[in-house]
């Protein structure tokens, strides 16, 4: 992401997401795992990036 104006995309995200979860959740005697804002954030662009991908696959194979 050289050009700081660009949004990442939903694979950066995703990867990105996966280093943070896979580290908290790598704490087997943690009960519970506490994401920042940021953190939260991430998921949730994550989360709207692949609802918009799978519904413009839903809109192409109709």
């Amino acid at each position: 992401m050289a050009d700081p104006q660009m949004m990442p995309s939903a694979l950066q995200v995703a990867r990105a997401m996966t280093e943070v979860l896979r580290a908290k959740l790598s704490v087997l005697a943690a009960e519970e795992v506490t994401l920042s804002r940021e953190e939260a954030a991430l998921c949730l662009g994550l989360a709207e990036g692949v609802t918009e991908s799978l519904e413009q696959e839903a809109l192409q194979d109709r």
